[in-house]
């Protein structure tokens, strides 16, 4: 690597992972998350909820509203399992319970008729009932919990497909068996991680570009560096603080989904191979390094940062496709439209990695995929050095696709 490129590039290592911003992005926030997932499996733990309903207890057990009264006729309703016991008030009549409603001390109540296992008539007493009761579904397991046979367990009946999952039997030796939800799961997961990390870092790209610029000090750097050799440092020191944010966050996710917690019991991760995660990683890079050259090609034609941002959202666009048409990438990920959008460079760094994780793709298409986005970058990065001419630096005209134009007819 040439001496200028590795000074450059481990400047912007080391000012960028100084700025609070950024350790907040890398470091805090993703430990925050951490900190507020495991807050909610404590609370349910201590509550005494089980794996099914820990949201939900959560939810109920923290709203301050009023219990809704229940009149039960069939005489069978003895036991209030948690959280139940606190959602629900028995009374014998429906004029207790009317009293009781009338005194604002319930929220409303429901009525178990007597022939309630003939006909299956539940009945629902306050102003204004909603469309959706909150109550229902745990009216729905008091109602379970008391009338099943004890044979039956109430758990199944509530929710009888709790491990259900679909089989991928198209994988091969480069993908393994696994259930199709996880696998969506995880290619929504992998989106995120491509905006937290490849887009975050080639924004910082494009404020170091523009403050430098606002500063004079762009000026000066030009002076004794060659565009290149700028642009090059920049976009290898930032990819650097990307890969350093996707390590960490990749590793928090991993914990949370492997030490057991109760929010994420009933979840299977897909297993995938070493090389899948690989060609992801790869992805990214790439992915990176297209956006970041037009982040750079930007920085350096706008005359600054907020001028520049107001952009970034429309070189961003062609990302957004694999998100928008995802029902197409999930329910076919070998047909045209996800193996197209999978090959052209502006879109490829989202759309491959999302197959990757949903079937097994031939190796010829992440071959083109990967050999279409390095080229793009190339072509882009050696494009934005051309920007980087002194007149464009020095006359602070504002940005306009006219200005684009006569640059690129220059080059």
């Amino acid at each position: 690597m040439n001496h200028k490129i590795f000074l450059v590039a481990r400047q912007e290592f080391t000012s960028t992972l100084k700025r609070r911003s950024a350790q907040f992005a890398i470091f805090g926030l993703p430990i925050l998350s951490l900190l507020i997932l495991s807050g909610i499996n404590w609370f349910a733990k201590s509550q005494g909820s089980d794996d099914s309903s820990i949201l939900s207890s959560f939810i109920s057990d923290n709203a301050d509203v009023l219990p809704t009264g229940l009149v039960d006729e069939t005489g069978q309703i003895n036991h209030f399992p948690p959280p139940t016991n606190s959602l629900f008030t028995p009374y014998a009549t429906l004029d207790a319970a009317q009293a009781a409603y009338e005194a604002d001390e319930i929220s409303g109540y429901y009525q178990i008729p007597a022939d309630y296992l003939t006909t299956g008539n539940v009945f629902h007493y306050a102003d204004n009932v909603p469309i959706d009761s909150p109550n229902e579904y745990m009216l729905f397991t008091l109602l379970a919990d008391n009338f099943l046979d004890e044979s039956v367990p109430t758990a199944l009946v509530i929710a009888p497909l709790q491990q259900y999952e679909e089989i991928n039997l198209s994988a091969t030796d480069t993908q393994a068996a696994q259930s199709t939800g996880a696998a969506i799961g995880l290619s929504m997961g992998t989106a995120v991680l491509f905006y937290l990390t490849v887009i975050g870092a080639a924004g910082y790209l494009l404020q170091s570009l523009g403050k430098e610029k606002e500063n004079r000090v762009m000026e000066v750097l030009l002076s004794s560096l060659r565009p290149i050799h700028l642009l090059v440092g920049k976009v290898l020191g930032l990819g650097g603080i990307g890969l350093l944010q996707m390590g960490v966050w990749t590793f928090l996710a991993f914990v949370v989904f492997q030490r057991g917690n109760n929010l994420f019991a009933n979840i299977s991760l897909p297993t995938l191979s070493a090389g899948v995660w690989s060609l992801t990683i790869i992805h990214f890079i790439a992915g990176y390094l297209v956006y970041a050259s037009l982040f750079a090609g930007l920085g350096a034609v706008v005359p600054n940062v907020k001028e520049g941002s107001q952009y970034t959202f429309l070189l961003m666009l062609p990302t957004f496709l694999p998100l928008w048409f995802n029902s197409i990438m999930f329910t076919a990920p070998n047909g045209p439209f996800a193996i197209w959008i999978s090959l052209i460079p502006l879109t490829a760094p989202l759309a491959m990695p999302m197959r990757l994780t949903l079937t097994a793709v031939p190796p010829w298409q992440w071959m083109v995929s990967l050999s279409a986005s390095v080229g793009t970058a190339v072509l882009f990065l050696w494009a934005a050095t051309k920007f980087f001419r002194s007149q464009t630096l020095l006359t602070g005209q504002h940005f306009s696709p006219k200005v684009i134009w006569r640059t690129l007819r220059n080059i």
